[in-house]
């Protein structure tokens, strides 16, 4: 169905061994990587809710709750596309939170340096996510234990549930820990414009993040989401 600009169509998927339908809205005109973000949050939402329902009919419940931070300590691995999404909502910020998030993120950026963490240095990627882990460095964008842009937080941060009580998250080795096993469709974010994208640490956003370039790749919806979905099935193969 085309509507004012967009499309919307259902997806009907098997990830892992979930399988669901999602209906998908998209602008139908050639846009920016970043303009399909909001459709990929929606598509991650939705397999993290099919998993969530899995889990409590095996009598089990999801124990993060509002005000439970510990994960938000956690290296956030953020995409190209996503980065761009992330840099225009601080921009559209009134002016005091947007110079008070961006102190945060200098901090954060001089901590992570001065720990040797700013590159990858070799590190596997579960050494570089230990050793920052390590330094109990919270997310610039958390406030009182809680995320301040919820409904725009990474697709990686949806991704991530536990089962376990939620003081264990805070343990230095994890150990306890039950993650819900959910489909890591965020990966697939990667590489989304350019197979030579890469990931880079949440924290980093305005040190690593770039604006979309002038006269960058533009495509329509459906064809960003194509793309997308390819990238999910060479993920899961």
């Amino acid at each position: 169905m085309v509507d004012s600009g967009h499309v919307t169509a259902t997806l009907r998927l098997t990830v892992g061994d979930l399988r669901l339908a999602h209906p998908i809205t998209v602008p139908s005109s050639p846009v920016p990587a970043a303009a399909v973000v909001p459709a990929l949050q929606g598509l991650v939402n939705a397999v993290v809710s099919a998993a969530e329902e899995q889990v409590v009919h095996k009598g089990q419940a999801i124990s993060c709750r509002k005000g439970c931070g510990a994960c938000c300590r956690q290296l956030v691995p953020v995409s190209r596309t996503e980065s761009e999404r992330l840099l225009a909502l601080i921009e559209a910020m009134p002016a005091d939170r947007r110079t008070a998030l961006k102190a945060r993120f200098a901090a954060a950026a001089e901590r992570i340096g001065l720990a040797g963490l700013a590159e990858r240095a070799g590190r596997s990627d579960r050494e570089l996510s230990s050793a920052y882990f390590a330094l109990g460095l919270p997310c610039p964008f958390l406030e009182e234990e809680s995320c301040s842009i919820h409904a725009e937080r990474p697709l990686v941060c949806r991704e991530y549930l536990v089962t376990s009580p939620a003081d264990l998250c805070a343990g230095p080795a994890q150990e306890g820990v039950t993650p819900v096993p959910v489909p890591k469709l965020s990966v697939a974010a990667r590489g989304l414009q350019d197979e030579t994208d890469d990931w880079f640490p949440l924290a980093l956003l305005l040190s690593r993040g770039r604006k979309p370039a002038h006269g960058a790749r533009r495509r329509t919806g459906p064809e960003w989401i194509q793309r997308f979905l390819a990238r999910m099935g060479q993920h899961q193969n």
